[in-house]
């Protein structure tokens, strides 16, 4: 038996998650907000706004969920 078909194979390299962006709208649609929420977070400082071009503006689905998940209200 050949030593390289008996091991088994490696386990797949740790990589990093994949940022997953979009744009106010869709998750605001999401997450039952106004797209302008989404906007006002940013201006804020609560989440990071990535301007493609002049009229397109994207954000870490990640960040948002992160950030809903730090204010979340635990009720006694």
């Amino acid at each position: 038996m050949n030593s390289r078909n008996s091991r088994a194979p490696a386990p797949p390299a740790s990589q990093p998650s994949a940022h997953c962006f979009n744009k106010a709208k869709a998750i605001a649609r999401r997450l039952g907000v106004h797209p302008r929420t989404i906007f006002r977070w940013a201006d804020d400082g609560k989440l990071a706004r990535h301007k493609i071009n002049a009229r397109v503006v994207l954000f870490d689905e990640h960040e948002v969920e992160a950030l809903l998940l730090g204010s979340r209200v635990v009720s006694r």
